[in-house]
């Protein structure tokens, strides 16, 4: 086993992370810190660090370096990003925090630092081209990403605080005031990323700024899941919410719900700069990434060591459940039994059940973690089940699918309308959506009640749907003991039936 601990010290905010690295290679967060240190505020008319937020920083690392004492951390990387890279005494900082705490902490260039965001973007979010951002305090990393490669990538020099200082937009905005910082940032955009003219391309954002916006707009909508991480902010919603924001005054804006009342001071000038990004390459929604730096840093470190070598996982989703069930789940022959023959019924009734390619991977994201539940309490551990895939850090998929597969997993003993009633999250799914699910659970019920006893003697389906019916032929060896397997299948013809609107008749072959 390894502690690994991660800073991230940036203009605006420290963070702290310690991730644990198991002997099986599967890993999770143990720890985290965040804190806001404004070491870049003043810097535009100075070009050093604020003294005050070189105290703050170094209050917390003193903190940082003594929780990786009583964690045990093996091994520490920590980085600081533009302002000690911009400031005339940030190398002199560095030297200061080694000399009195030990920590060795590296000064990352604007080309590393969105290689960085790039990584823990790639590595939890399924997209294959996009436009992303980094906004932090003094700068903004811009990389193009085509195939899930990085095409071109840098470091402009506009950051929620410096911006702020150099226009005076902490409080009240006036339209002129606003109109100079556009027309401003609009020229260090042609100048620096002109590839990412017009790209209209999904633009992908990372920090404090875009999950700010994201909490807002969460809030407004009355949006029921606590999750940042590949949230959505539809274009049309997002104009009204920056609108808010620059007509209104900083004390005004630290009653905004959703707002963090230390970021309501710089919000205005963070928020135009993204507005403007969006603006220049034509994106249409902004998908906020609650994975940064820090887990780039992470991916990059685990991919050399306990990887393939390579920092980029091949299929987010895959990788991260497989990761969840390394930590949680230890009948793996059992899981992979149920899940085969699930999606054996998917793929032999597609034309019955209607439901897009898509959902076949919700239904194995179900398959795999339908048991999960157990950890909690055997007893209602599909429900237990399906609160744990909803919450789980899973990649590679929506909120609203990793919803839909919470579902799926949460009906595998079987649909009960008195449970679906009781689930927090329900309205947030549709009714064509909930038919959807509610069919793809009875294959998922039928599937583990032919490994019901773990014995893995059901061996394969054939299935054959006409207008009158279903044939399900269930394929056994010769000398299997089918009778309890059989008497649990069975008890699912009524919901197949009810569900499908078809009969649905086992017959078994040995």
């Amino acid at each position: 086993m390894e502690n690994l601990a991660i800073i991230d010290m940036g203009s605006n905010s420290i963070r702290f992370i310690v991730m644990q690295i198991n002997d099986n290679h599967s890993y999770f967060l143990q720890y985290q810190q965040k804190e806001a240190i404004r070491l870049g505020k003043g810097m535009s008319e100075t070009g050093r660090l604020n003294p005050d937020g070189v105290k703050r920083a170094l209050e917390c690392l003193h903190v940082y370096k003594h929780m990786m004492e009583v964690m045990q951390v093996t091994r520490c990387i920590a980085v600081a990003t533009a302002a000690a890279r911009s400031a005339s005494d940030g190398a002199q900082f560095i030297e200061r925090i080694r000399e009195e705490t030990g920590i060795e902490m590296e000064i990352i260039s604007g080309e590393r630092e969105a290689y960085l965001g790039y990584l823990g973007v790639v590595n939890t979010i399924d997209a294959k081209d996009f436009i992303q951002f980094d906004l932090g305090g003094a700068s903004i990393e811009v990389s193009l990403v085509l195939n899930r490669k990085i095409k071109e990538s840098v470091s402009v020099p506009l950051g929620a605080v410096t911006m702020t200082d150099k226009f005076g937009m902490q409080d009240i905005v006036t339209q002129g005031v606003l109109d100079k910082c556009i027309k401003y940032v609009e020229k260090k955009f042609r100048e620096m990323i002109p590839w990412s003219k017009d790209r209209r391309l999904p633009v992908i954002g990372i920090g404090g700024t875009v999950r700010n916006l994201a909490k807002m707009d969460q809030y407004k909508t009355s949006y029921q899941l606590a999750r940042i991480h590949n949230y959505i902010i539809p274009r049309e919603r997002f104009e009204p919410c920056y609108q808010a924001i620059i007509k209104s005054s900083c004390t005004n804006r630290r009653k905004f719900g959703g707002l963090s009342t230390e970021r309501a001071d710089i919000i205005v000038a963070g928020a135009t700069i993204a507005r403007c990004l969006m603006e220049f390459s034509g994106g249409k929604d902004l998908i906020v990434s609650g994975c940064g730096l820090r887990d780039g840093v992470f991916y990059e470190y685990y991919g050399k060591k306990y990887g393939a070598g390579s920092p980029v996982v091949k299929d987010v989703l895959k990788a991260s459940v497989e990761n969840y069930l390394k930590r949680v789940e230890r009948r793996m022959e059992h899981l992979g039994r149920v899940h085969d023959l699930a999606l054996s019924l998917f793929d032999q009734l597609r034309r019955l059940h209607g439901a897009p390619k898509r959902s076949r991977d919700l239904l194995s994201v179900a398959a795999w973690l339908h048991d999960a539940g157990k950890i909690v309490n055997y007893y209602e551990h599909a429900r237990n089940s399906a609160f744990i895939i909803n919450n789980a850090p899973l990649y590679g998929m929506t909120q609203k699918e990793q919803l839909k597969a919470s579902f799926i997993a949460g009906f595998h003993h079987g649909i009960s309308n008195k449970i679906m009633r009781s689930y927090r999250y329900a309205m947030m799914v549709t009714q064509p959506e909930w038919k959807e699910i509610r069919k793809l659970a009875t294959l998922l019920a039928l599937a583990e009640a032919a490994d019901v006893t773990y014995e893995g003697l059901v061996t394969g389906f054939e299935a054959a749907a006409t207008s009158e019916g279903v044939a399900l032929s269930v394929i056994a060896a010769p000398d299997a003991d089918t009778r309890a397997t059989d008497f649990e299948m069975q008890s699912f013809c009524k919901q197949f039936k009810k569900e499908f609107g078809r009969p649905l008749v086992i017959v078994w072959r040995k």
